[in-house]
């Protein structure tokens, strides 16, 4: 138990107790960069609390990469919408870089412990993902790349501002890469 004490820290306050309950369904995880950690079309039972790490969760439109949510350390990744329904995953979650973190066979915890804490943690699941989306939404509603930058910049994660790789910055802002290129260059220039 000491060797992983809460993994959820950050998203969910779990007693002793509680954490003993979860304990046998979490194993140390690590994926190499460009690793599919939850592939498209398999029904996801699981997540991944990432200690290490650059995640991208993406999905294919009229065959391009489009990426839905950008994560890094401590969040919380999994196909959420195979997860909640059960059905294959419409998605990928994808290592940008090498991840290290804790494996929860969710599913499996949940069919042998229902009740309260399977709710806790479903709910701080269903937040973390809402708050993603939504900081998304509003990151594409500004009209220019410039403006959709500086936007990502001043609420997006450090670590993810400064590690993710240009091209799937620009998938997430909706913009070209050469868009951001010029973006980036204009915004060195006036720094």
């Amino acid at each position: 138990m000491a060797e992983f004490e809460n993994p959820f820290e950050r998203h969910l306050q779990l007693s002793p107790t509680e954490l003993g309950a979860l304990a046998p369904y979490i194993s140390p995880a690590r994926f190499d960069a460009g690793q599919n950690m939850f592939p498209h079309g398999l029904v996801c039972e699981e997540l991944i609390i990432l200690k290490r790490g650059l995640v991208r969760v993406y999905y294919l439109h009229e065959g391009r990469e489009v990426n839905l949510r950008l994560l890094c350390a401590p969040a919380v990744a999994t196909a959420l919408s195979s997860l909640i329904t059960g059905a294959p995953s419409e998605e990928w979650v994808e290592a940008v870089s090498a991840i290290e973190g804790f494996r929860l066979r969710l599913v499996e915890f949940e069919a042998a412990h229902p009740g309260e804490l399977k709710q806790r943690l479903r709910r701080a699941l269903a937040e973390q993902h809402y708050l993603s989306m939504e900081r998304r939404l509003r990151t594409l509603q500004w009209k220019s790349a410039d403006q959709r930058y500086a936007y990502f910049v001043r609420h997006m994660e450090l670590d993810i501002v400064q590690g993710m790789p240009g091209y799937h910055v620009a998938s997430y802002l909706g913009v070209t890469p050469e868009s951001l290129s010029r973006v980036r260059a204009k915004r060195r220039g006036t720094s």
